[in-house]
């Protein structure tokens, strides 16, 4: 049961990671759609390195080694206690809708990208429940 519950966490994840996670229209005119990989693209592309690595660890990488480490000898993960990282992306998503719900020059729509974002990590604690149990 273990198994299939994080083989279905990365397939949610890596949907997530790749699906547009949100729209954002400035302006009543522009609109640009985003994901995970591709402001990971764009910050790169714009040499901001150390902000592409801290979002696709965050957001790729660490929850990738997090599923992966439920199955292994890898314990370091459970150690520090890290799992609570697995939501950055989600809460800063959180504050973006929020800054444009109170904003006049930007409006911003959550796409699927999000949901299985969210999914991912809700799999994740049911697995750590179900795993204290």
């Amino acid at each position: 049961m273990a198994y299939f519950l994080s083989v279905i966490e990365f397939f949610l994840l890596m949907l997530g990671v790749s699906l547009p996670i949100a729209r954002v229209d400035e302006f009543w005119i522009f609109s640009s759609e985003f994901s995970v990989l591709s402001v990971t693209r764009d910050f790169l592309i714009n040499k901001e390195y150390l902000l592409s690595f801290i979002f696709i660890f965050f957001g790729f990488i660490f929850p990738t080694i997090k599923i992966i480490s439920r199955h292994t000898s890898f314990k370091y993960i459970k150690k520090y206690n890290l799992h609570k990282f697995s939501m950055v992306d989600i809460f800063l998503i959180s504050f973006l809708v929020f800054a444009s719900k109170v904003s006049n020059f930007f409006d911003m729509e959550i796409l699927l990208g999000f949901y299985f974002l969210l999914g991912a990590v809700f799999l994740s604690y049911v697995q750590i429940i179900l795993k204290r149990q």
